[in-house]
């Protein structure tokens, strides 16, 4: 057990609330403050698992990853190929303002109507591209700077769907990218016995922390749910300028 066992424990058990409440956001949460005082390698692999665990808890609670495939699978499978692309990119041709490319989309977006600026007459008469280009797009943002979640809600919230399900399908989208993600860090031999303990009892905490969460989402109505949106990919954009110049 190390020194900081106590600090990653508190992390943790909020991320798992935090994405209870929302939907979404553990890793977005908490591998930034787990990377405080671990290199960010380290804080990426100690999340993958507990974000995995924790995604799939979220859609067994109120959808069936059957019916979500069939239902979305051009947004699934569009996502799959952007994290791939995603990945290659970060690896081959990193950059750190990367992250003000998605800043500036997500208020764009958000001020949309300032600029009179609109998707829905595209999600009425080509919602197959619109989905496919948007989960395109949300998994090479995924890959290149570990957050897909911007570009997502976006979709999200053109699609109107309703709680339960848009969080059904932001989960699966996160599955795919998290599965992806273990498979390279496996393949790399990232995965030691040491940091399989170091993991485990985090996972437990973030399906505690998820599960307190829920129960708070629950009395939550659609109209708050979406002001919530709304009020993250705020929060997101400001996120993305502030450590595309404050990061170590």
């Amino acid at each position: 057990m190390d020194n900081y066992f106590l600090w990653e424990v508190i992390i943790v058990l909020c991320s798992g609330i935090v994405h209870g409440v929302v939907g979404f956001g553990f890793p977005m949460i908490a591998t930034p403050l787990l990377a405080t005082f671990m290199d960010l390698k380290r804080a990426v692999l100690y999340t993958l698992i507990p974000t995995l665990v924790v995604n799939s808890t979220s859609i067994n609670r109120n959808n069936s990853f059957i019916q979500i495939f069939k239902a979305y699978k051009v947004l699934i499978i569009s996502v799959m190929v952007g994290s791939l692309i995603g990945t290659h990119i970060l690896v081959a041709y990193y950059n750190n303002y990367y992250k003000l490319i998605l800043a500036f989309v997500i208020l764009m977006y958000l001020n949309k109507e300032r600029f009179k600026i609109s998707l829905t007459p595209y999600m009425e008469h080509h919602t197959f591209a619109v989905t496919l280009i948007l989960g395109f797009a949300s998994g090479i943002v995924g890959g290149i700077v570990n957050i897909m979640i911007p570009v997502l809600l976006i979709l999200i919230i053109e699609l109107k769907l309703e709680k339960k399900r848009a969080i059904g399908v932001m989960n699966l989208c996160f599955i795919t990218n998290k599965s992806l993600q273990i498979f390279i860090f496996g393949y790399h031999g990232s995965f030691t016995a040491d940091s399989l303990l170091a993991i485990l009892p985090l996972t437990l905490i973030a399906v505690i922390g998820f599960n307190i969460g829920s129960r708070i989402q629950d009395k939550i109505d659609e109209e708050l749910y979406k002001k919530l949106l709304n009020i993250s990919l705020w929060f997101l954009s400001i996120y993305l300028i502030y450590t595309t110049f404050y990061s170590h």
